[in-house]
């Protein structure tokens, strides 16, 4: 940091340059004359559309005084490059508007990454006749088309026309985002399409004739999309060369289009606005429309300065119908005016030179090692910092102005989240099983109501991609002699354990993560289907099924790095050669199952009926043996170390509270299942934290239930890149000294937070106003350890709310503990809505400047909506 000089003292910028001058120089092209004043209105640069504008401004004074900020700086390209603190003479500086690429963020340029895509994206563009296939007997001719301007797939017929999201009898697939699709798949390989092939394949057989066009594989695909790419699009083409163009045109736009989020989140997010706030679809606004659009940024401001902010932005003076319009470029200078970051801004100001107004590598490289935490941190790397996040030319000189400031802390570097934990896969995986969180799922089949839902191979593929390893088929003998998957005895439907293993779990096992897939069985089959189940597993899985069998002396299970790539089933299997019965009487509450009764459909509970068991099920069952659990006292003396059982939330949670010391040593060796009460008909969950704290490896959740248990589980196993295995801390490991019964001051810790300012900040579905928000951050894990604290409301401000207040948590196991931020609008409501989460575990936490990163229940990323906030930890 360079030392304040005197207040009376001139201060001269890297050019040399008196910086109280005010020499700027406006231009357009063709007009080589210039103006001494920048009060005027400058002339607009038309972009490539011919229907925006690009402010051009050439300047010599940089100062973020005279900028407002909404202004980037750089060297002329034909300026000599001088060490800015030479004094030599550096040309005038080309001042762009931020994000100016906002203007290049969709397009068949933008999204065609590749030549040879142009045709096949032009064909999709202009669209094709499909058969739109919901079922037997239920086909649907439609216009298909891509809308790049909208970047959505979107049906078309005679009847209607669906440019955005459609609420007709057709249903919200005819027009589908192409940032909501999943994945684009050939063939059969939905339950539909298992269905309704199957169906087909008996009128071919029979050759009876019918309207409808016969089914052939290579005509078909699937668009996979919605919440969880649960929901399906099943289409069928002319041909296997519409089919193939349809697949790859599409699967090169979605993968462009995600691409285009990530790379320009922003950009696309201020788009988005533009296009919400442009309700005729001409390009522009007019006064009306962007009030309209202050409402949807949370913004309360009255009319006299909102026309004035349109006045001053509006430097065309373009018309449209009488009235004043705004036009695209005009548009990002409109929001920018209105985007304040007073927080980041006197950060930036503390720890930049007070003369230029300008940050060096040098400075950049302490601010980073004193309030961040980077103590490896060196000039030559936040060197290269600069050049990633600074936009103006002033990087080539090894300056960071404020707005790269602002993105650098934007970036995922800075993310409250620790990015590295997010991102890769950094714990030991060398360890047993059992020294590992394991990301569950229960009663993965369905995708709603458990006793009336319905049953889906999309409920393992959608477990799988989120990174899920534990997966539960309920098996139940099939009229056809091949297992059948649904919950028994109720209204729900069912599929087939050969779609489930083909469709499902052979492609999709390893996509999100390389280490073992755990498929747990509920096994009420006979014996004949016991051993059809084995060979379908043999069959279909081949080399992906673990099949090695444990040796008598085995001391601790195998670990994941071993396990890599390989599909493990648990369950529960003879212990001998001869065929047995699984005879253990179960009496805990929760091991029942709901019925249906067939008289009047009400739900009745009764026990499951005694299987005998296959001696085939050795050939496949090894280091996940399941084994009923009846107190502690009896596993220490007669489990081996790969027993596991399972224990209903009733039993467990009174385990929880009366045993925590057995839980913790049982868990140290023994992989246990969690799962919920058997009255959870809606599909609810239990919470899972209090299980983890005393080490439960596999709290098995309804994944496809939008709410705090999911939450939970998102925010715990994304520390380890999302590979569905946490590592446990070493207090649950023997590692360390610990007791969840008699707690000490040992391990605790004081963390404090001070929520410093929000941004974008998401509207209140419920209250329809601009919100008022404030903060609630919370710990959750060891029960002593449960507490609240919470900021003021600001009042009538999503956009930029300011809060500067620090909340203080003092935790005692930290090791255990979810940190989590709850953004609320103060409502009249008995509860007021949240608006927002973010949960991080108390390891992946990182300290000094960051940014909170919001989702909401169903996983979605909130972006650009966040909060700016300063965290420290320190000993009690």
């Amino acid at each position: 940091m360079e030392d304040n000089e005197d207040s009376d003292k001139k201060e001269t910028g890297p050019t040399g340059l008196d910086w109280e001058a005010q020499i700027i120089t406006s231009h357009s092209p063709g007009d080589k004359s210039g103006t001494q004043s920048g009060e005027e209105n400058l002339p607009m640069e038309n972009n490539k559309s011919n229907k925006s504008a690009s402010p051009d401004k050439i300047v010599t004074d940089v100062s973020n005084s005279k900028l407002d900020n909404n202004w980037i700086a750089e060297p002329s390209s034909e300026c000599g490059k001088k060490d800015m603190e030479s004094g030599g003479p550096i040309a005038p500086f080309t001042i762009q508007p931020r994000f100016a690429n906002f203007l290049e963020t969709t397009g068949i340029k933008v999204l065609v990454r590749n030549i040879s895509m142009e045709d096949v994206v032009q064909k999709i563009h202009e669209g094709s006749a499909l058969w739109k296939v919901r079922g037997i007997n239920k086909w649907f001719q439609r216009h298909y088309k891509v809308d790049i301007d909208n970047m959505s797939l979107v049906g078309e017929s005679k009847k209607w026309w669906s440019p955005g999201m459609s609420s007709s009898s057709d249903g919200s697939e005819n027009a589908v985002p192409l940032v909501d699709i999943a994945e684009v798949r050939e063939g059969w390989k939905t339950d539909i399409f298992n269905k309704v092939s199957s169906h087909s394949d008996k009128i071919k057989e029979k050759g009876a004739a019918t309207d409808e066009p016969l089914l052939e594989e290579n005509k078909c695909f699937s668009v996979i999309h919605g919440p969880g790419g649960r929901e399906t699009l099943d289409l069928v083409a002319s041909s296997e060369e519409e089919r193939d163009a349809w697949v790859t045109g599409l699967s090169h736009l979605i993968q462009s289009v995600k691409s285009l989020y990530e790379e320009k989140q922003y950009d696309v997010w201020l788009r988005e606005q533009f296009n919400e706030a442009d309700k005729d679809n001409n390009g522009s606004l007019n006064f009306d429309e962007c009030c309209t659009l202050l409402k949807q940024l949370n913004i309360k401001m009255d009319k006299s300065n909102a026309k004035k902010l349109f006045n001053q932005a509006n430097t065309n003076k373009q018309k449209r119908d009488g009235d004043q319009v705004l036009e695209v470029g005009e548009f990002v200078a409109f929001y920018h005016a209105l985007l304040k970051m007073p927080e980041v801004e006197r950060v930036y100001k503390e720890n930049a030179s007070e003369k230029t107004q300008l940050m060096s590598a040098a400075q950049l490289c302490t601010f980073l090692q004193k309030y961040q935490g980077l103590t490896d941190m060196d000039e030559a790397k936040a060197g290269d910092i600069i050049l990633k996040y600074e936009a103006s030319n002033l990087k080539d000189q090894g300056y960071m102005t404020q707005d790269g400031f602002y993105h650098m802390l934007q970036s995922d570097m800075f993310n409250v989240y620790n990015f590295d934990h997010e991102s890769h896969i950094h714990q030991d995986m060398t360890q047993p099983l059992s020294h590992y969180y394991i990301s569950s799922s229960h009663n993965t089949y369905l995708t709603g109501h458990q006793l009336a839902g319905e049953s889906s191979v999309e409920g393992y593929v959608s477990a799988l991609k989120r990174g899920c390893r534990l997966l539960e088929l309920d098996l139940w003998d099939g009229d056809d002699g091949e297992p059948i998957i649904y919950h028994g005895h109720t209204l729900t439907t069912k599929i087939t354990l050969a779609d489930v293993l083909k469709d499902g779990i052979k492609p999709y096992a390893f996509e999100a993560s390389p280490y073992p897939v755990i498929l747990s069985i509920e096994n009420h089959l006979s014996l004949e289907q016991q051993r059809v189940m084995v060979k379908l597993m043999q069959d279909i899985l081949g080399d992906m099924l673990a099949t090695d069998p444990v040796p008598d002396d085995i001391a601790a299970v195998p670990s994941p790095e071993s396990l890599k790539n390989k599909v493990i089933v648990r369950g529960k299997k003879p212990k001998g050669t001869e065929i047995e019965d699984d005879d253990e009487d179960d009496d805990d509450d929760q091991d029942k199952i709901d019925y249906i009764d067939s008289d009047d459909g009400a739900a009745q509970s009764k026990r499951k009926p005694h299987k005998p068991l296959a001696t085939e099920l050795t050939q496949v069952i090894n280091v996940c043996e399941g084994k009923k659990f009846i107190s502690f006292q009896d596993a220490f003396e007669t489990y081996k170390c790969v027993n596991t059982p399972s224990i209903g939330e009733t039993k467990a949670y009174g385990l929880f509270e009366n045993s925590p010391d057995d839980f913790v040593k049982f868990t140290e060796r023994h992989v246990t299942k969690i799962y919920p009460h058997g009255t959870r008909a809606d599909s609810s969950n239990l919470k899972p934290y209090p299980f983890w704290s005393v080490g439960c490896q596999i709290v098995a959740l309804n994944m496809q239930t939008e709410d705090k248990g999911n939450f939970y589980n998102d925010a715990l196993f994304r520390s380890n890149g999302n590979c569905g295995y946490v590592l446990k801390p070493d207090i649950l490991l023997k590692k360390e000294p610990y007791s969840p019964s008699e707690l000490s001051n040992r391990y605790s810790k004081t963390v404090r937070v001070t929520i410093l300012s929000g941004q974008h900040l998401p509207n209140s579905a419920k209250k329809g106003d601009i919100v008022d928000p404030y903060v609630q951050v919370k710990v959750r894990g060891h029960p002593l350890d449960k507490q609240k604290q919470r900021t003021k409301v600001v009042k009538n401000n999503g956009f930029n709310p300011v809060w500067n207040e620090t909340l203080e948590l003092n935790i005692k196991v930290p090791q255990v503990s979810l940190i989590y931020f709850s953004l609320r609008d103060d409502s009249s409501y008995a509860r007021d809505p949240v608006l927002g989460l973010s949960g991080i575990p108390f390891n992946s936490l990182s300290t000094g400047y960051r940014y909170v990163r919001f989702r909401d229940l169903a996983g979605k990323n909130l972006a650009p909506s966040a909060l700016f906030v300063h965290v420290s930890i320190s000993d009690n």
